[in-house]
């Protein structure tokens, strides 16, 4: 890999290639998920903002009057 007659830019598609595939293999997720995650892009999309919703306390506060 070091050396030789291959480009720079083969050199490091193939390291990210073999990067890719050991990260699919050890976290036995695809390929694609494995791009998204060395690019730091999130695993899914949402228009909306979540909050937290505790049930307990909820559950709690609804069982007070009885």
């Amino acid at each position: 890999m070091i050396g030789g007659t291959e480009t720079r830019r083969e050199k490091a598609r193939r390291l990210m290639t073999r990067i890719v595939n050991n990260l699919s293999a050890k976290m036995e997720i695809g390929a694609p998920m494995a791009c998204m995650y060395l690019l730091d892009n999130p695993d899914h999309y949402t228009s909306h903002k979540f909050v937290p919703f505790y049930w307990q306390s909820f559950v709690r506060e609804a069982g007070k009057p009885w």
